[in-house]
């Protein structure tokens, strides 16, 4: 595992991959919560999907590297920004979400602790929930904790990151997945070593439950994960929500 020094002996370097596409509402709030980490990436790096607002723009002010990928699905993207980062380590957020401000710190503290791990995921809450959203977010975390211990780990995209070395090894992400890339992913580096759940905390925005409601929201993310788990497969169609 490649290392490099920064001041500190053997200090894991982060790269953080945002995927976006038409997010000018939210994006710049994003890359200024990364901006603004205890623990300074080694580059941020934003895998546009070719939006047609000012998405661009505003990532340029903040970004170390704007691309454009044009097949639109979090699983291009992500593995875009992936393929050119530096880092020893990529983070993942989404361009809605934002994170605590000692998000890389403990990202990076669970890598340096141990270098099984090639993976580790953290807990999702919401950014501009309402009370019950929030209430139902943090009584997840249990769940979260629990597919942890049996080694099927509920891992979200936006709150994610893996070893680059163990990322390249596996290919990467599935590229024919709509949905479920994430843990498809996590499903398959975990041969190259351990995952491991740490408690650190992205907030992402709550658009597409206050769109769909918590029935449908809850039912297509259940019935995606039966899915995938009894297939291999999941959803191909999943509503851009902006």
């Amino acid at each position: 595992m490649e290392k490099r020094n920064n001041g500190e002996k053997n200090k894991i370097q982060i790269s953080v991959v945002v995927p976006a596409l038409n997010e000018e509402k939210y994006i710049e709030s994003c890359l200024k919560s990364i901006k603004k980490q205890s623990y300074k990436p080694l580059e941020i790096i934003v895998c546009d999907g070719n939006s047609e607002d000012r998405t661009r723009e505003i990532a340029r002010k903040y970004a170390d590297k704007v691309i454009i990928e044009k097949k639109r699905s979090a699983a291009a993207e992500r593995q875009k920004g992936a393929m050119i980062a530096k880092g020893d380590v990529i983070a993942f957020i989404d361009s809605d979400t934002i994170a605590e401000k000692e998000w890389l710190k403990k990202i990076a503290h669970a890598f340096s602790k141990d270098e099984r791990i090639v993976a580790v995921y953290g807990r999702v809450l919401m950014r501009d929930g309402s009370k019950l959203d929030n209430v139902l977010a943090h009584l997840f975390t249990p769940y979260i904790r629990l597919t942890d211990l049996i080694g099927k780990p509920a891992v979200a995209g936006m709150n994610m990151a893996v070893r680059k070395d163990a990322f390249k090894k596996i290919g990467g992400f599935n590229l024919s997945l709509k949905t479920a890339e994430d843990i498809d992913l996590f499903n398959r580096i975990k041969k190259e070593g351990k995952i491991k759940f740490v408690d650190a905390v992205t907030y992402t925005s709550a658009r597409r439950l206050k769109h769909w409601g918590y029935k449908k929201f809850f039912f297509f993310h259940a019935t995606n994960l039966l899915k995938y788990t009894l297939t291999g497969k999941a959803k191909q169609e999943y509503e851009d929500v902006r």
